[in-house]
């Protein structure tokens, strides 16, 4: 999939953006890294800004990838908001119930979002989706997960 079509399930695009692939990782470099890139002789793990990776047909962001496509212009019709008792349990890896948005400026009932805390500070991202009964935003991704990460490998 890769990141171009990624930021196209929120209708961005990501024109202006120095996106750079190392292997199956993308990479966000300013010009200057770009050309210190060019100039090792080695082979270079990474550079910049990790967005994510691409496994066959899928890509999988990086929070930090998130976060920019959130701050992109036209990112505002995808974004849905919640208050401060919410963005704990999203960023713990829950789902958040229809009724628990308190603010959804352009009324969006259908497709990918990104879950904003009431200072308009991204968390992650998710889809609408039916649970059961309920409609439901299902958590793919939160800022979380480092947290989660972390303290699996103390285990």
């Amino acid at each position: 999939m890769g990141p171009e079509k990624f930021a196209g399930l929120f209708d961005l695009k990501l024109e202006g953006l120095n996106i750079i692939r190392i292997g199956k990782n993308y990479y966000y470099a300013d010009e200057k890294l770009i050309e210190l890139r060019s100039q090792v002789k080695k082979d270079v793990f990474s550079v910049g800004i990790y967005l994510g990776s691409e496994s066959g047909k899928d890509f999988y962001p990086s929070p930090a990838f998130i976060d920019i496509l959130s701050k992109l212009d036209g990112s505002d019709k995808r974004k849905i908001f919640v208050d401060k008792k919410i963005s704990g349990l999203f960023l713990y890896g829950r789902n958040i119930l229809i009724d628990s948005i308190s603010k959804n400026p352009y009324n969006i009932n259908s497709g990918y979002v990104f879950v904003q805390n009431e200072e308009d500070e991204n968390l992650g991202y998710g889809v609408f989706q039916k649970q059961g009964m309920q409609i439901v935003i299902k958590n793919l991704l939160d800022k979380g997960v480092y947290l989660r990460k972390e303290s699996k490998k103390k285990k």
